[in-house]
């Protein structure tokens, strides 16, 4: 409930607000409960700078367990405050023992990332572009390379809420399954959910029974995935294909 100061303060402006240019809505009732709705969502979006350290800055992330739809625009998902190190420590200390300018942002970028996540919220290669004063290619680029180095899937909105062509992760994924890894472990090494690793294997498997006995766009429409999706699991499935006659021939 809100609190009462005597009739002063943000809660009260509001109300008054509400009785004098939006009667519409209702009753004192409905009037206060939209008074807290609107203070609750004030107090998640407003950080004091004060508070942030050095080289930290304040970046509004998608939510991420936003639900992703087809036509879905910016302007009508839900978004989070968050505290993002776009200068810290760790970066002198790279730069000191020698890391170059390319290792130094992808480590960066790295970061930024996971930060973001850590606080409930998901950030696209143009949010991390922009905050590093770089290209988008570039980021992408150096996701890219970062999550082959390190076998790892770093959580920006590609990954997180499946869009774009973002192969990178679910070859990952897939990678550690075929070598037999538990799902749990895959998990933490990934940075996904087990529904979400789970989700990738089980699509996987569905398109490597189906794969040799019917075209993509057959595929497609028996198991009512995107024809550009399985694709992508058909360049997993040739790729590691290849990778297992290469050992076999070695073998010989």
């Amino acid at each position: 409930m809100i609190p009462n100061n005597g009739g002063k303060g943000v809660a009260s402006a509001i109300k008054s607000l509400l009785n004098s240019e939006y009667k519409f809505l209702g009753g004192d009732k409905v009037q206060e409960m939209f008074t807290e709705d609107v203070l609750k969502l004030f107090r998640e979006y407003n950080r004091d700078a004060w508070n942030l350290e050095p080289g930290q800055t304040v970046w509004f992330a998608v939510c991420k367990d936003e639900k992703q739809s087809y036509g879905k625009t910016l302007e009508k998902t839900r978004i989070t405050p968050v505290i993002l190190s776009v200068v810290h420590d760790e970066d002198r200390n790279m730069r000191a023992n020698g890391f170059s300018h390319k290792e130094l942002r992808k480590f960066k970028v790295a970061r930024i990332l996971r930060e973001a996540y850590a606080q409930s919220g998901v950030l696209s290669q143009a949010d991390v572009a922009e905050l590093l004063g770089v290209s988008i290619g570039t980021i992408g680029r150096d996701i890219r390379e970062y999550q082959i180095e390190n076998q790892a899937v770093l959580p920006y909105r590609g990954t997180i809420h499946d869009i774009g062509r973002a192969i990178t992760h679910k070859r990952i994924i897939i990678g550690h399954y075929l070598k037999n890894v538990p799902t749990p472990d895959i998990s933490r090494i990934t940075g996904h959910t087990e529904e979400a690793c789970d989700r990738y294997i089980m699509a996987f498997k569905k398109v490597k029974t189906l794969y040799g006995s019917m075209n993509p766009q057959e595929i497609a429409r028996t198991l009512e995935m995107s024809e550009y999706l399985v694709k992508e699991y058909i360049a997993i499935i040739e790729e590691y294909n290849k990778m297992e006659e290469k050992v076999n021939d070695g073998s010989k």
